[in-house]
């Protein structure tokens, strides 16, 4: 490569460093200032425990302000809770035939026909009022009958189904929202959606949304949002949310339907929520649980903890136990330096297009070096590649528009760097050095002693992860948008940016094997041996493992003593290094590198290859840009040391092996 073109390439590459620098700085400053977290638990988890230990309500909900608890979740009412709770009675179509009494001659008396339809009778005048309203609202009024019944009752005769009727909205009790208030709790309203997209249905929750006062947060209930799936409707309620500044939340793993649609509209006022199922609650330990809470906020920016108590506790008290578990929270998320109150809203920021465009000319002259390590092109070509890799990115942000122009050049660095990180590492991994002439008996081993194998592991290990550094940094700066953030737009390519790189190396290690095509061929017509395949299917293995054992969900379980070591991790370094990084990469890696240097190469390749998922997995980590920059770098410098450590000691044990055992490989020299 010619100097010109070299240090032009240089540059562009040096100057998108930069700027990821001075945009994590600015990054890591946001991040430090949103660290509150709200803890919510509902009204109806506070009544069931309550009941369950035939205490006063009022009291616990006391107990639970001084005990960690910021803000109670409301949410709407339905004929089935009322039920509960014993507000209304309610007998549906096929009950109705069996009343007798004072009701079966009132009916009959006033000529009301009750075959086929549900009987709701109520004493609170407010209460009845508010139930009528929503089933009119939603029902018609015709199939919704008015009744006075004897003793100052107050009746409704619906035509509906049954299923249906149960389980329909019907808004909030203010009585609840302002006993809440006078407690000082924060207020949070979980609204559901309608079975049937009606304006009238949708502007009556909306009203009674903004008739309970200061809001906290809006969680919408069970699977939908509400007004899903009329995109207007999504349109009005995010509008709502805008006009009354109301932050609503993104229940994380839920993938409520219609969110992203609300997420899009009103993005600055998302905040991440996270919560441990009931069912994951009767199996799950206290100190497993709070170690879950801390790092949900710690690791992937959850700002709500929406809690659900412990309800299988036999030894004692289980409100006690209880309020020791939310008090316990609190204060690990105080020690890692976080507060309980009002949740942070992450403000609107995001790179300008100015500064895209030099962190995309950077990944740009990144994959010329890459396809220059490929193809040994004129430097002429140089400068057309540069010029149309600028095009590129003008054509992309006009055609596809600045979200899509980040996604394709953070996907584009997750493929570049951990590629290039190799290669550029290759006087460490594929050049053997010089081998003086030697007996038989010492044919394997070469001619370096430990401590320059050491050296030379120190060094190419700190290239590939500095490089690997240096790509994860671009990534992080593109990511650096508030929608990325709050991960209402995710990286694209995931498995794509974990796979395609291996493949990459292995296909520059055959390509290096086979500079001419006329060797390529004669190559390809060879036939496949026993011990190809065998290698082949090894790495098929690895990769079957590598890719299941990547993202949040798996169906391979993390074995106990894995877990155990994790939480151990966890505790001594904060950030937890990832696995693949440090126990299988950065090692291999080691191994490869004294191997070159014994002049060994018998399986080198494959190690290689396997070796690669420690760059791979550093870019995949500032992918996750919802986790906080600080604590990516942490967990990469962890990566590296422990890695770099534990490769020392693999490297001395395989070379004091063949050094001591004179073990015999079969090997071409390199």
């Amino acid at each position: 490569m010619g100097r010109i073109s070299h240090w032009i390439l240089i540059f562009l590459i040096a100057g998108a460093v930069f700027l990821s620098a001075f945009i994590g700085l600015h990054r890591y400053s946001l991040e430090n200032n949103y660290k509150t977290i709200e803890t919510v638990i509902s009204l109806e988890n506070v009544r069931g425990l309550a009941l369950k230990e035939g205490s006063s309500e009022g009291e616990l909900l006391k107990k639970l302000k001084t005990n960690g608890i910021s803000s109670i979740a409301i949410q709407e009412d339905s004929i089935e809770t009322l039920m509960f709770w014993g507000n209304i009675a309610f007998w549906n179509n096929s009950e109705t035939a069996k009343l007798n009494g004072q009701y079966q001659d009132y009916f009959k008396d006033n000529k009301i026909i009750i075959h086929g339809k549900s009987l709701l009778i109520c004493r609170d005048y407010s209460l009845f009022e508010r139930i009528r309203g929503y089933l009119q609202n939603f029902f018609g009024l015709k199939q919704v009958q008015e009744l006075l019944l004897p003793e100052d009752q107050f009746g409704l005769l619906i035509t509906a189904n049954p299923e249906e009727l149960l389980k329909l909205g019907l808004g909030f009790s203010m009585e609840d929202i302002r006993m809440i208030q006078s407690l000082d709790f924060n207020i949070i309203l979980r609204p559901k959606n309608s079975p049937k997209v009606l304006s009238e249905v949708i502007e009556h929750k909306l009203a009674a949304i903004k008739q309970a006062g200061k809001v906290s947060m809006i969680i919408f209930d069970e699977e939908e949002v509400l007004g899903y799936p009329s995109t207007g409707h999504l349109i009005s309620t995010a509008n709502f949310l805008q006009q009354n500044h109301y932050p609503f939340g993104i229940i994380e793993f839920a993938s409520q339907k219609g969110i992203d649609t609300i997420a899009s509209q009103v993005s600055e006022l998302s905040v991440r929520v996270h919560s441990i199922t009931k069912e994951e609650m009767e199996k799950i330990t206290l100190n497993k649980a709070i170690e879950r809470w801390v790092r949900a906020a710690q690791e992937r920016n959850i700002r709500l903890f929406y809690l659900n108590p412990f309800l299988n506790y036999r030894e004692g008290s289980l409100i006690d136990f209880n309020l020791t578990y939310f008090n316990n929270i609190k204060k690990e998320l105080e020690q890692n330096g976080f507060t309980v109150g009002r949740a942070s809203l992450f403000p609107e920021y995001q790179s300008p297009l100015l500064f895209l465009g030099i962190i995309g000319m950077g990944i740009i002259a990144a994959g010329i070096i890459l396809l220059k390590e490929f193809f040994d092109f004129q430097d002429k070509y140089i400068f057309l590649l540069i010029f149309m890799g600028f095009f590129f990115l003008i054509l992309i942000n006009f055609i596809m528009g600045k979200i899509w122009l980040i996604k394709i050049l953070a996907l584009t660095a997750a493929l570049v760097f951990p590629v290039l990180a190799i290669i550029k590492a290759k006087k460490h991994l594929l050049v053997s050095p010089s081998l003086p002439a030697q007996k038989e008996s010492d044919s394997i081993g070469g001619n370096n002693n430990f401590f320059t194998i050491t050296w030379h592991i120190v060094a190419g290990i700190s290239t590939i992860a500095g490089l690997s550094l240096i790509g994860g940094l671009l990534i992080g700066a593109l990511l650096t948008h508030y929608q990325f953030i709050l991960a209402i737009r995710l990286f694209s390519g995931i498995k794509i940016a974990y796979i395609l790189p291996l493949l990459l190396i292995a296909l520059y290690l055959w390509w290096k094997d086979c500079q001419e095509k006329v060797t390529i061929i004669e190559e390809l017509k060879k036939p496949v041996l026993f011990e190809h395949a065998l290698l082949v299917f090894i790495l098929f293995v690895f990769l079957v493992i590598y890719i299941s054992r990547s993202g949040n969900f798996s169906f391979l379980p993390v074995p106990g003593l894995e877990e155990k070591m994790r939480l151990s991790l966890e505790k001594i370094l904060v950030a937890r290094p990832r696995s693949k990084e440090f126990l299988i990469g950065y090692p291999l890696l080691a191994l490869a590198i004294t191997m070159n240097d014994m002049g060994i190469t018998y399986l080198k390749y494959l190690i290689i290859i396997m070796g690669s998922v420690a760059p791979v997995t550093v870019l995949n980590t500032f992918c996750h840009v919802h986790t906080p920059l600080c604590f990516s770098l942490l967990r990469t410098f962890h990566g590296f040391w422990l890695g770099l450590l534990l490769g020392l000691v693999v490297a001395a044990i395989f070379y004091f092996s063949i050094k001591i055992f004179r073990i015999r490989i079969n090997e071409k020299r390199a």
